[in-house]
This record gives C-alpha cells, structure tokens and sequence, in this order.
C-alpha cells in the first residue's frame, strides 16, 4: 500500500477518535453513546495500523518519538474509562483529550518530519 493511503488512513483514524471521545466524555444519559464508543475504537484501531504501517513502509525502526506515540495511544484509549466513571470533570477530559493530541501531532510534525518529506 502507498504512503498516501497510510497517511489518509491514519487521519481517518484521528477523526473516528475525537468523533468518539466527544460523545464519550458527555454526561452519562447522553443517548448515542455506544456509538460514540464503536468511534472511538475504530479510531484506534485505524491510527494503529496505518501508524505502524507507515513506520514500516519507511522503514523507520522504532524511534523514541513511536515509544511517546503509543503512550499517548494509550493514553486515549482510557479515557472512556475517565467519561464513564467520572474521574475527571469533562472539560478537563476534554482539555486532557486537546493536549494529547496535540502533543501527538507535535511528535508527528517534527519528529516524523520523514513521513511528509518522504510524500511525492
């Protein structure tokens, strides 16, 4: 498969997350939640694949920056448990949820600078 498709999959795959975790980290009455779920682990799923996808297609190896990466993949993956057992109020969720992500893409910007440079 091409770089393109990797890349393309990917932010499909953070769409599908941030779509999940807004319906996840509502109130628990929210209706639709079980679909904000399916989301958020489509998501996942999605940006795992295509992450190590396009870590093998470029034949990166496993840097410190795809360590930082999965942590923060991680990271994502509990906080439905942070939604659903109230642990944080939801705009800190919410505020945790943006620093992630944007720590997230920070690393891909910079540290995975490769994967745009490597694109025709």
């Amino acid at each position: 498969m091409s770089l393109i498709f990797y890349k393309i999959l990917h932010l499909t795959g953070v769409i599908f997350l941030f779509l999940g975790l807004a319906s996840v980290l509502m109130p628990k009455d929210t209706p639709n939640r079980k679909i904000g779920l399916i989301f958020h682990g489509l998501g996942l799923v999605l940006l795992l694949v295509a992450g190590f996808g396009l870590i093998a297609k470029l034949q990166l190896g496993f840097p410190w920056w795809v360590v930082a990466k999965l942590v923060l993949w991680l990271a994502f993956g509990t906080m439905p448990l942070i939604g659903k057992r109230g642990l944080l109020p939801v705009p800190v969720a919410w505020l945790l949820a943006a620093i992630c992500g944007t720590a997230a893409v920070w690393l891909g910007v910079t540290h995975g600078g490769t994967i745009g440079a490597a694109l025709p």
